[in-house]
């Protein structure tokens, strides 16, 4: 079953800095931004976390779990979703 690193930037109140956190979802299809965008808001309306940043969620692709942790930290500034296939 793929499993998937979703991160986002987050602020939990106004002024802060924005930071990634990150998660893991398996899924027995392939997730679209769509999908991963309701994961993504379902976990913040849990947590109380914003959602930093313009709401675009960008693909990074797949690698090992630290190849894409690494390529998260190359998305553009305004970008507030990274997702890509954590290969075991």
């Amino acid at each position: 079953m793929p499993k998937y690193l979703i991160s986002y930037r987050k602020t939990e109140g106004s002024g802060q800095k924005p930071e990634w956190t990150s998660f893991t979802a398996q899924s027995e299809t392939s997730l679209e931004a769509h999908a991963i965008r309701e994961r993504v808001d379902r976990r913040m309306s849990v947590l109380g976390e914003q959602l930093w940043g313009s709401g675009e969620v960008a693909w990074v692709g797949n690698g090992r779990l630290d190849d894409v942790l690494y390529r998260r930290e190359e998305a553009a500034p305004e970008t507030s979703i990274v997702y890509g296939l954590v290969e075991e």
